[in-house]
């Protein structure tokens, strides 16, 4: 019995998660406050594109970096300024 040849790319690390998010926070905020379904996959379309540009020739896991940084979530501690990197 043969083993299959695996691709090398399998784990290589990509960006849609970070792209379907910005297209999803981007599309229902936009339905929210105009309500307008084509109006909210332009900007939807757009907010992609500009976090492809922004994240062109960046580490994979820059949205989560920044958003640790730069963004209260609700009640919880304030992010520290002085982390170095993303601790879980």
């Amino acid at each position: 019995m043969q083993m299959r040849p695996v691709p090398r790319n399998i784990d290589k690390p990509n960006r849609t998660p970070e792209y379907a998010v910005t297209f999803l926070f981007a599309y229902y905020m936009t339905l929210f406050l105009f309500s307008k379904a084509l109006v909210a996959l332009l900007v939807g379309a757009i907010a992609t594109y500009i976090m492809y540009k922004v994240t062109l020739d960046k580490p994979e896991g820059l949205a989560m970096r920044l958003a640790y940084r730069h963004v209260k979530f609700g009640k919880m501690r304030p992010s520290p300024k002085h982390a170095p990197r993303l601790e879980i």
